[in-house]
């Protein structure tokens, strides 16, 4: 029993000095090598945090979690290496050493070393094991920090970008305004600059044209005096000149009055001696004859005879043709009452003329056809020239059906062209038109019925049909 407590207490003491080598080895697990528990060199000295080894293994759980907060917060700086280790007393107590030297010592001089020394290693692989898995719960806590600082990097880079980038965009605007406002300023100040070179070119040019005007009325002004003066001395040269010239020819007639009274002196002279001569001649010849004709009975009769035939003949020749010309007249003349007629003054005249204005009426029937006019020269208001158009449409028709005309009144002011629309209404009809007056009527007292009656008899003889317009039919109805 005393035995085995011995025992017991030696694989404690081991395990203890196995226990703070192996936590020096934790807190120096990122050295280049590891060394053996059992091994004599000296331990390098632990860090702060290590300083109180124990062999329950219950400080690691409480120093993983501070260095897993210290992980998310910023990466744990690496120990120093410290190659060359203190051997002083005052930095390195070599009491656990000894301690675990004379465990060994009792270890192997003890029967039971075997199983302490299997009891040794396989807490040593437990140990190892809880170690290997702390180990790769540190790298994994490691890598976690590791992966959640790459991400907090990543996100304040991220960040960054996009503020260096918003600000650089607001650098842009701000760069872009100003650009704007220094172009505005500038266009502002070069339209100001051109406003008031235009405004000094306008000014400029305002008084070029005043200094023109100026100049060009002082040019004319004295052009002007200058003509003034050249008529006024005109006017006197001719003054002068024509005063010297009537001088002249007063002079000049003073000196040939006398020679041309003389001249015509004797002009008269020969003039009147000449018709003298022809008079005294003349009235020998008349003399003479005279004396022959009553001197001889003979000659004298038939003298008589002669010239009472001869007179006979002509008064006879005058009536007669008068008589029948009157009688032509009356049955193939126009009647008297007539002003204008498109019929000829008989029947055997103006054929060329009725001809060439047939033709021209049919030309200008076309014309004015295609004009949208029927009324040639004549511009009437559009309901009064419909009215008119069936009028001429309606005497057309009248004579085509042998049917009797009706009365038409046309009546206006005078000068409102009421006989040129009746001439182009008979013309459009187809029909001659007479024009008469009715003024011409109240004259002729008791032959006017006479001459009415010739009138229409006259108008009887028109194979196309002839339209009679009295024009002043107020007068020649009211008598």
């Amino acid at each position: 029993m005393g035995k085995t407590s011995e025992i017991g207490g030696l694989i404690s003491a081991i395990a203890a000095s196995f226990s703070f080598s192996q936590s020096n080895l934790v807190s120096f697990a990122d050295g280049p090598f590891n060394f053996s528990p059992f091994s004599s060199s000296s331990p390098s000295p632990s860090p702060p945090q290590s300083s109180s080894p124990s062999s329950s293994g219950q400080s690691q759980p409480s120093t993983l979690p501070q260095s897993t907060a210290a992980s998310n917060t910023e990466p744990a700086p690496r120990a120093p290496r410290n190659d060359h280790p203190r051997t002083t007393s005052a930095g390195f107590d070599p009491e656990a050493l000894e301690r675990g030297a004379k465990a060994l010592k009792d270890i192997t001089s003890s029967s039971h070393a075997k199983k302490v020394f299997e009891s040794i290693k396989t807490q040593e692989a437990t140990r190892q094991a809880e170690l290997a898995a702390k180990a790769a719960e540190f790298k994994a806590l490691q890598a976690q920090a590791e992966t959640e600082r790459q991400r907090v990097v990543y996100d304040e880079q991220k960040k960054l970008a996009q503020h260096q980038a918003q600000t650089k965009s607001q650098m842009a605007r701000y760069e872009d305004e100003l650009a704007r406002k220094r172009m505005q300023a500038e266009n502002e100040y070069q339209r100001a600059r051109n406003q008031e070179l235009v405004k000094l070119q306008e000014e400029s040019s305002i008084r070029q044209e005043q200094a023109r005007r100026a100049t060009e009325e002082q040019i004319q002004a004295q052009r002007r005096q200058t003509e003034r003066e050249k008529a006024e001395i005109e006017r006197e040269t001719i003054r002068v000149r024509s005063m010297a010239e009537a001088e002249g020819r007063a002079h000049e007639a003073k000196l040939a009055e006398d020679v041309n009274r003389r001249i015509l002196k004797d002009r008269a002279n020969a003039e009147m001696e000449k018709w003298v001569a022809a008079i005294n001649t003349t009235f020998d010849h008349i003399g003479g004859g005279l004396r022959a004709v009553l001197t001889d009975q003979n000659k004298l009769v038939v003298l008589v005879g002669g010239v009472t035939a001869l007179a006979a003949g002509i008064y006879t020749t005058r009536e007669g043709a008068r008589v029948i010309w009157s009688y032509v007249d009356r049955i193939l003349g126009q009647p008297s009452l007539i002003r204008e007629s498109s019929r000829g003054k008989y029947p055997w005249s103006g054929v060329l003329t009725r001809s060439l204005r047939t033709l021209s009426n049919g030309a200008n029937k076309g014309s004015a056809s295609k004009n949208g006019n029927g009324f040639g020269d004549v511009i009437l208001h559009p309901s009064l020239q419909k009215r008119i158009e069936q009028l001429a449409n309606a005497t057309a028709n009248t004579k085509s059906h042998q049917a009797p005309f009706r009365n038409m009144l046309f009546y206006g002011p005078p000068g409102t062209g009421k006989t040129m629309a009746a001439r182009e209404l008979a013309k459009k009809s187809g029909l001659d038109y007479a024009l008469m007056t009715g003024g011409d009527v109240a004259p002729l007292g008791s032959q006017a019925v006479t001459k009415i009656h010739q009138l229409f008899d006259w108008a009887k003889k028109s194979q196309r049909g002839l339209l009679l317009f009295i024009d002043e039919a107020d007068a020649f109805l009211c008598e």
